[in-house]
């Protein structure tokens, strides 16, 4: 902590001037000495044997001050490395300090006691997590301390390798190093490049050699110099065949080794690709779509390239949107030229044939996941366009080959869906239209015209006239969150009124921000949240959101103005007749299964969190559900357990041998009207409650009604 970094500046400058010098005498050697041998005056025995001597001494001066500029520029480097790591350690025990820890010599950090306040260290002695938290400083600085090492070790490799003998046969190993390298980076990439070599070629690291291989990574993250020397070293064939190495060797007591191996080089291939514009991007895209269309097993159950790439990139994040985007586009187009069932990505089983382990069987599927965690990537891949020429949702939704578990037996071969099946298209999906990652806590609505747009074209193109059916099991949970996200728009739309009615489309209300919203026709979202509710666990979330939504919108409704008051009820009325309309369809069409999903129902939550305090404009001018206290207190009043209720409709329907009609939402908006009132000072029994209470069965059982006419 207290060397003096500058004698590296000091030693450089030294080093730079031995160059020059180095320089200088070759000058002198070559008019002096060089000369005589070339000028012709010398001649016989004598020059035929000093002329192999003077060739190795000319290229010794010239390889000199090469050695030695590199050696400068290494010690510059390590200068500059030092300086911020040091600074970062005296971060990390500063920090430390500021939380009231004291640090010792050894880095190891305790609670300080001694400046602690009588309360605070009593406090802290009766801590049951002191011991975790101690510990998790201590961590903190052994990591800052530890990077210092890990530059230390960076820098001898590289001065090691820049006064290397380059001539193997030298038994003296004297001889200055022409090909010296001065950056750090690219030494530390060439000697992980040599090690990847060495296990692709089936060699057996030894433990120094993997610690080693781990340092490098770790030394380099994020280094984009480090990351495209190593890459472009290896190419997108050899990091393929690497990660397949390091599937087969993640075992036992090495798995934990070579998994952060993994990890290091999918972090250098996310800082490598950040560039399109780099020269390094542009080929190694061009390598890999060859890499990746390539069978990599040659059996009979193919392994191609892209499965195990894709693979690879799930141990990184924070992949470039550009490379996301390159090779999602490479592998549909690699997808589209085999042509429309032709199944590339099948996963063979039965008569001994078995998929190959620890690979992504469906390298796009994978690949949308890997987006979902970028949405800004995900709105992008899937988003139309505003001129509609990108089919990628299309593709997607409607037109793609997934691949299937193939089993062949004496008719032929049987086709199942993959386990977990078009998992990350979903995830990828609620990304793009929501601008959140999945299971995120953030505000209802408030949207992009690219994210609007995907949600609108979404509903659209699954809607094919049906019940819904289309929408396949594993899009439902992440279809819902995306109906819950749009609960303003998906109210508004089923309500009927409003600027909503009759448009098809995405446009801006001219709040500015993300304000844009979609519409679609109210018969393709009754069928679609439909599909959705098919998944008990969805339809109780959607319930959820449009309950508070509801709730909200009554709070904010002048009470003392009947024709507003009448238009919110009615309002809430029609939507839940939606609502209702379309479980009593799901139970008339499968009474078995009606419990089970009313229990599934019970598990759904949706939790309105410090992130989640607007549910957004419906649209400029227009009424707004703020979940405010005072939506709060209406639901609190109307103390209504709809899920309970739920269970024993469900019962109540399974037992019955007609048909029968849940009336589940109409009773929620009952409860909430009392409560309204009650928040505007009337009590349940007065004369106005009664009045409102029921007031918009009409419009409950008319849209109930045209729900089940949609859904025929």
């Amino acid at each position: 902590m207290t060397i003096d970094l500058s004698l590296l500046e000091t030693a450089a400058t030294k080093w730079d001037e031995a160059a020059k010098q180095f320089e200088a005498v070759r000058k002198i050697y070559d008019s002096k000495v060089k000369s005589v041998g070339l000028d012709g005056t010398w001649n016989g025995v004598s020059l035929l044997v000093a002329r192999p001597n003077m060739q190795v001494t000319d290229e010794q001066f010239t390889a000199a001050p090469k050695e030695a500029r590199a050696i400068a520029s290494i010690l510059r480097d390590a200068h500059t490395q030092f300086v911020d790591l040091r600074g970062k350690v005296k971060s990390a025990v500063a920090d430390a300090v500021k939380a009231g820890m004291k640090v010792s010599e050894a880095g190891i950090a305790s609670y300080d006691y001694a400046k602690a306040s009588a309360s605070d260290a009593n406090a802290a002695r009766h801590d049951p997590d002191l011991h975790s938290t101690e510990q998790s400083w201590t961590r903190y600085i052994e990591a800052a301390v530890r990077a210092v090492d890990d530059a230390d070790q960076g820098v001898k490799l590289a001065l090691k390798a820049a006064v290397q003998d380059p001539n193997v046969l030298d038994p003296a190993g004297s001889g200055f190093n022409g090909k010296a390298e001065g950056d750090i980076e690219k030494v530390e990439a060439k000697e992980a490049e040599d090690l990847a070599t060495r296990i692709n070629s089936g060699d057996k690291l030894s433990d120094k050699e993997m610690a080693e291989f781990q340092r490098l990574f770790r030394d380099n993250e994020h280094n984009k110099v480090f990351s495209q020397t190593f890459l472009a070293g290896l190419g997108p064939k050899g990091t393929i065949d690497l990660n397949l190495k390091f599937n087969d060797l993640a075992k036992g007591d090495d798995k934990k080794d070579f998994r952060a191996l993994q990890e290091g080089v999918a972090t250098s291939l996310a800082t490598a690709t950040q560039s399109p514009s780099d020269p390094f991007y542009k080929k190694w895209r061009e390598d890999l779509r060859k890499a990746g269309a390539k069978d990599f097993d040659g059996g009979t159950v193919p392994l191609y390239g892209y499965q195990s790439f894709v693979e690879l990139m799930t141990h990184g994040k924070n992949y470039g949107k550009q490379f996301l985007t390159d090779v999602g586009n490479d592998i549909i187009t690699l997808e589209k030229s085999d042509g429309q069932g032709t199944g590339r990505w099948d996963s063979w089983v039965g008569n001994g044939l078995a998929p190959h382990k620890n690979i992504a069987t469906d390298p796009l599927d994978t690949l949308l996941g890997i987006m979902s965690q970028q949405p800004d990537v995900a709105t992008s891949f899937l988003d139309p366009g505003a001129d509609g020429k990108n089919d990628h949702l299309q593709y997607l939704l409607k037109d793609r080959h997934w691949p299937t578990t193939a089993s062949p037996n004496y008719i032929g071969v049987s086709h199942m869906d993959l386990p977990g099946t078009r998992m990350g298209f979903g995830a990828a999906l609620e990304a793009a239209a929501t601008g959140n990652v999945p299971g995120s806590d953030h505000t209802l609505g408030y949207h992009t015209e690219a994210e609007s747009r995907v949600m609108h074209d979404t509903i659209k193109i699954l809607d094919d006239g049906r019940k819904g059916t289309d929408v396949h099991y594993n899009l439902r949970s992440n279809l819902g969150h995306m109906l819950v996200d749009y609960t303003p728009e998906t109210h508004e739309i089923l309500s009927g009124t409003g600027p909503y009615m009759d448009k098809d489309g995405v446009w801006h209300d001219g709040t500015g921000g993300k304000d844009a919203h979609m519409s679609v026709p109210k018969e393709s979202l009754t069928r679609i949240m439909r599909g959705v509710a098919e998944d008990g666990k969805a339809f109780g979330e959607m319930f959820e959101a449009e309950k508070f939504y509801s709730a909200g919108t009554l709070s904010q409704t002048n009470f003392s103005d009947p024709n507003e008051r009448a238009a919110a009820i009615e309002g809430a009325s029609h939507v839940f007749g939606f609502y209702d309309g379309i479980n009593s369809d799901i139970v008339r069409d499968d009474k078995d299964h009606a419990v089970a999903r009313a229990n599934h129902i019970q598990t759904a939550e949706f939790v309105v969190t410090g992130g989640m305090q607007a549910a957004a404009s419906a649209l400029k001018g227009q009424p707004t559900g703020f979940i405010t206290d005072a939506a709060y207190r209406v639901l609190y009043a109307a103390a209504y357990d709809w899920k309970e209720d739920q269970i024993a409709q469900a019962n109540a329907a399974a037992a019955q041998k007609t048909e029968y009609h849940f009336t589940t939402g109409q009773k929620q908006v009952n409860h909430m009207v009392a409560g309204w009132a009650q928040e505007n000072g009337y009590d349940k029994e007065t004369g106005l409650s009664r009045h409102l209470v029921g007031s918009g069965q009409e419009r409950y059982d008319s849209a109930r009604s045209e729900a089940l006419i949609y859904l025929d």
